[in-house]
C-alpha cells in the first residue's frame, strides 16, 4: 500500500488531516437518500425520447491535430433517429509534452465557463466535468482530485470517476471517502467532504477550497463546530455560509452526527484524516466523477438505455490505459439530436476506448481547442443552452510551451464564411499564416512568402492577397524558410450573379444590421466577395455602411423613419439592398360591423358562424365553430370579401383575439400582387382565454400591394374534438417608410428548358407528371379532367416511361389510390412502363402509406435505361429520412457506383419534395434543411468524383416550374397537373407537365464541360438532358399591332389561357416555339444583327427580348407553339 500526506492547511494545522489511498473494496455504495433530494444537473433537462436504432451515414468529418498526441475529430453523421454532430478527442498519455489535470474555479460552490477554466490555465483542451447541484451549491456530485490532491468526496451512490494515476495510465473505478474525526470522547467515522449533502446520522468536514455557500445540514437537529489550528473554536445550532480561513476547517453534524459534535467545547483539540478509496494502489493524479459506465472490458453493457436521448459528454481510455479518449455529443438542436447511453457507449467503443464513463451532458455538454496557431482556446461544439453554461469542473489537456521556433504554418482564408477557399476570376482573398512551433503553440510570423501552385490560376501579392486569373484548382502556400503551410484553393467560372446575404434590412435606430455578398457562377458553385473588389452605393444621411472583420459590411442607421438602397457592384454584376429605418403602425379594420366579412368552413360538416360582439374596444367579430363533426382536418373561416388591400410593403401584420383555450392553430392568408397566397401563422396554439395580440411576419420576396382574405382556426388531430369562440378586433400592419426600389431584371432561362427549338430524334424522351390531386369523393372534378388530359398527350408524345412524381391523388384512401388505378389504366394502360412514388398526399388522411402500397406496391425505385441511372425516392412525410432511412443508404451506394461504372452516363434523382423551394414562404422544401444540404452535396461529388457524369434533381410539389443549379447541378421542380398552382402565373405558376429529352451518347472519359454533353455527341454544345415544359393549354392569344412603320420596334407578347381563368404571359419556363414566314427573321445575338443588315427581310423578331423590329415595307405572319397550340398573326409593315 502506499500512502501520501495531504495537509488541510499549511501554518498551525499540521496536525489536522493525513490523507491516504485506501484500494477500494468491491462493492457497490448504497443510494444515499440525500443524493437524491437535491437537483443535479442531469435532472433540469428535457427528456426527449428517440425511435429504434439503426444504420448510421458518414456526412462529414475532420481531424485536427493541436498538440502533439492530441487529436480532434468532429464529425457529423446521420441516421433513421436524426442528425449527429460531434467531436472526439483523443489523448496520448505518454507523450511527455502531454498533461492531464482537472480544471475548477478555484472553490468548490462556484461555477465557470469551461473555456474561461481552460484559458486561466493554459489548457490546449478540455471538456466539460461532473454532474453538479445546479439550482444550490454548484458542488459537483462526485469525487475531486486535482494534482494529486483530494478536494472532495462523492455525493452518495456517485462513487465512479474517471481519472489518470501517477503512471500517466488511465482508469475509471469507483472512489470512496474513508475518513476518521478524532473527538475527545473517541474517534468516529467521516461521511463526507466538501459535498452538497451530509448522510443521515453522518458528520461533514468543510475546508476553504468549499468557498462561500451554505454547508449543508439537511436533518434535525444540526450542529456546525469551527476549528482553527486544531482547536474548537466555535459550535453553533445552525450551519453557516461565507468563506473559511485557510487555518480553520468545519465540521458540520446531523441526527446522531449532531450529538456527536454537540458534546464539544471552545478549546477542544480536533483531528481529521481522510483518503479516497480507489481500486488499486496507484494514486490518482486528477480524478473527475461521472454516472454510468458506458463501456466495461471492450463492451457496451447490454442494459444501457437507448431511448433517452440528450447532449452527452464521455470520457474512456484504452485498454492499457494510454489513451484517454474525450467524446461529446450536441443534442436538442435540429442540427444534432444527442446520443442514448447506449449509442455513446458504441462511440466509445468505436475509438477503441476500453471502458468508457458518462459524465455531465446536457447544457453542460462543451469541449474546447485551441487550434493550431491559435493564442486562446475556442468552444468547438454547439452547446444547447445556445451559449456555455458555467459549470464546476471539467478535464484539462495542457501541452508543453514548444520552442517557440517556428515549424509550421495553419493557412487559411482571412475570412471565416462557408466557401471561402473559393474565388472568382479577376477577384481576390486574402489568406493568413498562423504559425506555430514543434508543439503547436503559436509563433509570430513575419515576411510569409506566398505563393499559388500552379501558378497560371492567380498570383498573391506580398500582403497575402490572393488575385484569381482562370477557373482551376490550386494549393495557397506559405513560407519562411523551410516552414512550409498549404490550403486548398479553387478559382470558380465566370461570375455570373450577386446576392446579398440579405433580401432586405428592416432598421431600427440605435441598432446595426449587417451582411456580406455571395456571388455565384453559371452553374451555381458560389463564394463571398470581399469589400476590397465591390463598390457600393448608398444615401449616406440616412446610413453608415463599414467593412467588417469577417468579410462583410455593418450598417448603421442615421435618419429615423427614412430609407435607401445600398447598389452592389463588380464586374458588371449588380445586386440591390433595401434598407428602411423605423416601422409604423397602421390601422386595417376595427371589425365594428359586419359588413364586408363573412363565415366560411372546411369541410362543409364543420359548423361555423360570424356575429358581431362587444370587442376589446368597441364590437368586435366572434366567429363560433364546432370541431366535433369529423375527424379530418377542419378549419372555420373568418373571410373579407372583397379582400382588403394592405397599405405599404407590410412587414407584420397582427390582432387582437379573444381566446378560448382550445388549442386550435391560428392561421391567416394574404395575397400578393402577383395573385400568389400565402398561409401565415398567427399562433401555433390558442392556448388562452382572454385578449392577446398575434401577429405574422410576412415573407422575404412577397410582391406589394398585398391583401388580406382568410383569418381562421384550423385542427388537424383527429382525435382533437371541440367547439369554442373566437373574437377578433383592431387589425393593424407595421410598415417601414416607402421606398424606390430599382427595376429589377427578369431571371435569367436556364438553358435546360428548351425554347424556340423542338426536341428531336437525337434524344430519348420520358415524361414527368405531379400534383394533380384528384379525390375518388368528387370524381370527375377539375383536377381529374386535367390529369387525364395530360395522360392523354404524355401518351400522344411516346415516351419510353413515365415518372409521377407525387401527389396525384389529394387523399390517401383506398377508393383515392383505387381511382388512381383506374384512370392509369384508362389512360395509359401499357403503352409504356409507368413509375409512381408518393408525396405528402399519398399519406393523407390515415398517416401512412398502407393503402399506396397495397395498390401500388413499390415506394422508390432504382433502374438504369440508355445509359442514365434513374432513383425515385419516397419523401411522403416531407423528408427522407422519416419517409424511408435505408432509401438514403441506398442512394449513396448507388451513387458511388454510378460514378465509376462505364455503363452508366448520368444520373437522375426524383422527389417529390425540392431540396429548396423557390417560393418565399418555403413551405414546400424539404423539411429537414441539413438532410437538403447533404442530398445537394452527394450530386455536386458524384459530378465531380465521376470526372463530370451528368446529375440531376426532380421535384414537384410547390406548383410552380422552376430550375436552380446549385453547386453543379441542375435541381427542377415541374408544374402541378390539376391542383392550383402556388407561384405567380408570371413566375411559373402555371398548370403543366414536362417530356424530358437525354442525350444517348456514352461518356468516353468525361462530359465537354460541367452541364454540357458528350463531345462525341449529335447533340453537343447543349445540355445532356433538356425539358419541354408543357402547358396545359385551352387557347393562345398574342398582344401584337396589325400595322407598323419602317424602323418600329415593338415588344410582343403571348398569353396562355387556363382552365379555371388562369392567364399567364406565354414564355420562359414554359418551353414556346416562335416562328415566321420567309419574310421574318426570328433569332436573336449575332444571328439576327446579321439578318438586319442583310436586306433580305421585312421584319425580324428578337427571341430573347421579344421585340419585333419593322425593316422594311411589306406584309409577314408570325407564330407561337407551345404544346401543339398555337397562335398566328398577319402583321403589314408600311
Amino acid at each position: 500500500m502506499i500512502n501520501r500526506k495531504r495537509w488541510l492547511s499549511m501554518l498551525l494545522a499540521a496536525n489536522v488531516a493525513m490523507v491516504s489511498f485506501i484500494p477500494a473494496v468491491h462493492v457497490k455504495a448504497k443510494t444515499n437518500p440525500v443524493s437524491d433530494a437535491r437537483s443535479s444537473s442531469d435532472r433540469t433537462e428535457p427528456i426527449v425520447t428517440v425511435g429504434p436504432s439503426g444504420k448510421t451515414l458518414l456526412a462529414n468529418e475532420e481531424t485536427t491535430t493541436i498538440a502533439p498526441g492530441i487529436q480532434l475529430h468532429s464529425f457529423e453523421r446521420f441516421d433513421a433517429r436524426g442528425w449527429l454532430n460531434g467531436e472526439v478527442m483523443t489523448v496520448d498519455l505518454t507523450n511527455d509534452a502531454i498533461s492531464t489535470d482537472l480544471l475548477f474555479p478555484g472553490v468548490i460552490t462556484d461555477a465557470k465557463p469551461l473555456s474561461e477554466m481552460a484559458n486561466e490555465a493554459g489548457a490546449v483542451g478540455a471538456v466539460n466535468g461532473d454532474f453538479f447541484d445546479i439550482n444550490d451549491t454548484k458542488a459537483p456530485l462526485g469525487s475531486m482530485i486535482q494534482n494529486g490532491t483530494l478536494l472532495k468526496g462523492p455525493q452518495g451512490s456517485h462513487t465512479l470517476t474517471a481519472g489518470v494515476n501517477e503512471q500517466e495510465i488511465g482508469q475509471i473505478t469507483d472512489l470512496f471517502l474513508e475518513g476518521t474525526i478524532k473527538l475527545p470522547t473517541g474517534e468516529v467515522p467521516l461521511a463526507a467532504f466538501n459535498q452538497s449533502g451530509i448522510p443521515a446520522n453522518g458528520i461533514g468536514l468543510y475546508t476553504s477550497v468549499w468557498g462561500q455557500a451554505e454547508r449543508p445540514g439537511g436533518g434535525s437537529p444540526v450542529i456546525e463546530v469551527e476549528i482553527k489550528d486544531g482547536k474548537v473554536v466555535k459550535v453553533s445550532d445552525q450551519t453557516g455560509q461565507g468563506p473559511i480561513d485557510e487555518n480553520s476547517f468545519i465540521l458540520v453534524g446531523r441526527e446522531d452526527g449532531a450529538n456527536q459534535l454537540e458534546k464539544l467545547a471552545v478549546g477542544d483539540p480536533i483531528k481529521v484524516s481522510y483518503a479516497p478509496k480507489v481500486d488499486g494502489e496507484t494514486l490518482m493524479e486528477f480524478a473527475v466523477g461521472g454516472n454510468v459506465k458506458l463501456v466495461e472490458n471492450g463492451e457496451v453493457p447490454a442494459d444501457l438505455d437507448d431511448r433517452t436521448s440528450a447532449p452527452r459528454t464521455a470520457v474512456g481510455f484504452s485498454e492499457d490505459g494510454k489513451t484517454m479518449i474525450l467524446a461529446l455529443v450536441d443534442g436538442r438542436q435540429t442540427d444534432s439530436r444527442g446520443m442514448t447511453y447506449k449509442e455513446l457507449g458504441e462511440l466509445m467503443k468505436e475509438y477503441d476506448a476500453h471502458q468508457a464513463l458518462n459524465i455531465d451532458g446536457g447544457g453542460s455538454s462543451t469541449m474546447i481547442a485551441r487550434k493550431p496557431g491559435e493564442e486562446n482556446t475556442e468552444v468547438v461544439n454547439n452547446p444547447s443552452d445556445g451559449a456555455e453554461r458555467e459549470i464546476p469542473n471539467g478535464i484539462g489537456i495542457f501541452a508543453e510551451a514548444g520552442s517557440g521556433e517556428l515549424a509550421n504554418f495553419a493557412v487559411e482564408p482571412a475570412i471565416d464564411s462557408e466557401h471561402s477557399h473559393r474565388v472568382f476570376p479577376g477577384l481576390s482573398r486574402k489568406f493568413v499564416g498562423l504559425g506555430y512551433d514543434e508543439n503547436y503553440s503559436p509563433v509570430e510570423t513575419e515576411g510569409i512568402k506566398w505563393k499559388a501552385l500552379p501558378g497560371d490560376v492567380g498570383e498573391f501579392d506580398q500582403k497575402g492577397i490572393f488575385h484569381a486569373k482562370k477557373a482551376g484548382k490550386a494549393v495557397a502556400q506559405a513560407q519562411i524558410e523551410s516552414a512550409k503551410g498549404t490550403s486548398k484553393l479553387t478559382v470558380l467560372g465566370e461570375l455570373d450573379r450577386l446576392e446579398a446575404t440579405e433580401s432586405s434590412l428592416g432598421m431600427e435606430m440605435g441598432r446595426e444590421s449587417s451582411f456580406s455578398v455571395i456571388g455565384y457562377d453559371k452553374n451555381g458553385y458560389s463564394a463571398p466577395i470581399e469589400p476590397r473588389d465591390l463598390e457600393l452605393e448608398y444615401n449616406q444621411s440616412v446610413i453608415e455602411v463599414k467593412k467588417s472583420a469577417d468579410g462583410g459590411y455593418t450598417v448603421k442607421p442615421i435618419q429615423d423613419g427614412a430609407s435607401t438602397t445600398i447598389s452592389i457592384t463588380t464586374q458588371g454584376k449588380e445586386t440591390h439592398l433595401p434598407v428602411t429605418i423605423g416601422l409604423t403602425t397602421e390601422n386595417v379594420s376595427n371589425f365594428e360591423s359586419s359588413e364586408g366579412w363573412s363565415s366560411t368552413k372546411y369541410p362543409s360538416s364543420v359548423g361555423a358562424s360570424m356575429d358581431v360582439v362587444p370587442g376589446r374596444e368597441g364590437n368586435g367579430i366572434q366567429l363560433s365553430y364546432d370541431f366535433t363533426t369529423t375527424t379530418a382536418t377542419r378549419a372555420a373561416y373568418l373571410q373579407a370579401s372583397p379582400r382588403i388591400e394592405l397599405p405599404g410593403d407590410v412587414q407584420k401584420m397582427g390582432l387582437w383575439v379573444h381566446g378560448d383555450g382550445n388549442g386550435a392553430w391560428l392561421r391567416t392568408v394574404i395575397e400578393d400582387a402577383t395573385g400568389t397566397n400565402y398561409t401565415l401563422t398567427l399562433a401555433d396554439e390558442v392556448n388562452w382565454t382572454g385578449w392577446k395580440h398575434v401577429e405574422a411576419t410576412l415573407p422575404d420576396g412577397i410582391q406589394y400591394p398585398v391583401k388580406l382574405w382568410r383569418i381562421y382556426p384550423v385542427e388537424t388531430n383527429q382525435n382533437d374534438q371541440y367547439t369554442g369562440e373566437l373574437i377578433f378586433d383592431d387589425l393593424t400592419v407595421e410598415v417601414p417608410p416607402a421606398i424606390d426600389f430599382p427595376e429589377q431584371s427578369k431571371d435569367q432561362e436556364d438553358p435546360l428548358v428548351m425554347q424556340n427549338e423542338v426536341m428531336g430524334k437525337d434524344r430519348w424522351k420520358f415524361a414527368v407528371l405531379a400534383d394533380s390531386q384528384f379525390k375518388a369523393s368528387t370524381s370527375n372534378s377539375s383536377q381529374e379532367k386535367m390529369a387525364r388530359e395530360s395522360l392523354q398527350q404524355i401518351v400522344a408524345e411516346d415516351p419510353e416511361f413515365l415518372v409521377i412524381n407525387g401527389d396525384l391523388v389529394d387523399s390517401a384512401w383506398k377508393e383515392d389510390f383505387e381511382l388512381a388505378k383506374q384512370v392509369l389504366e384508362e389512360e395509359v394502360g401499357d403503352a409504356f412502363p409507368v413509375y409512381y412514388i408518393p408525396g405528402n398526399h399519398e399519406i393523407a388522411g390515415p398517416g401512412n402509406l398502407d393503402h399506396f402500397l397495397k395498390v401500388f406496391e413499390e415506394n422508390r425505385y432504382t433502374f438504369d435505361h440508355k445509359g442514365t441511372r434513374f432513383i425515385l425516392l419516397d419523401t411522403s412525410t416531407g423528408s427522407f429520412r422519416t419517409s424511408d432511412f435505408e432509401q438514403l443508404i441506398e442512394l449513396k451506394k448507388s451513387l458511388n457506383d454510378a460514378a465509376t461504372n462505364p455503363s452508366i452516363n448520368n444520373v437522375v434523382v426524383f422527389g417529390h419534395h425540392p431540396t429548396r423551394d423557390p417560393l418565399p414562404t418555403k413551405n414546400s422544401q424539404l423539411s429537414d434543411r441539413k438532410e437538403a444540404d447533404l442530398i445537394e452535396t452527394w450530386l455536386t461529388e458524384f459530378r465531380e468524383g465521376s470526372k463530370g457524369k451528368g446529375a440531376m434533381y426532380v421535384s414537384g410539389h410547390a406548383h410552380t416550374v422552376n430550375v436552380e443549379r446549385v453547386e453543379g447541378v441542375p435541381y427542377m421542380v415541374v408544374g402541378s397537373s390539376g391542383k392550383s398552382p402556388y407561384g405567380s402565373p408570371t413566375n411559373g405558376g402555371f398548370y403543366a407537365w414536362t417530356m424530358f429529352g437525354v442525350d444517348p451518347t456514352p461518356v468516353q472519359e468525361k462530359a465537354a464541360g460541367p452541364e454540357e454533353a458528350a463531345g462525341n455527341s449529335k447533340v453537343r454544345g447543349t445540355e445532356w438532358i433538356q425539358a419541354e415544359v408543357r402547358p396545359l393549354l385551352e387557347a393562345i392569344t398574342m398582344d401584337a399591332p396589325e400595322e407598323l412603320a419602317v424602323g418600329e420596334t415593338v415588344e410582343i407578347q403571348a398569353t396562355g389561357h387556363q382552365q379555371s381563368g388562369l392567364d399567364f404571359p406565354l414564355e420562359y419556363p414554359a418551353s414556346v416555339l416562335w416562328e415566321g414566314d420567309e419574310n421574318v427573321f426570328v433569332g436573336s445575338g449575332a444571328e439576327l444583327q446579321k439578318a438586319k443588315e442583310s436586306g433580305k427581310y421585312t421584319a425580324s423578331f428578337n427571341t430573347a427580348t421579344n421585340e419585333l423590329t419593322a425593316l422594311a415595307r411589306g406584309a409577314f405572319s408570325i407564330k407561337v407553339t407551345s404544346n401543339n397550340m398555337d397562335a398566328e398573326m398577319e402583321i403589314e409593315v408600311k
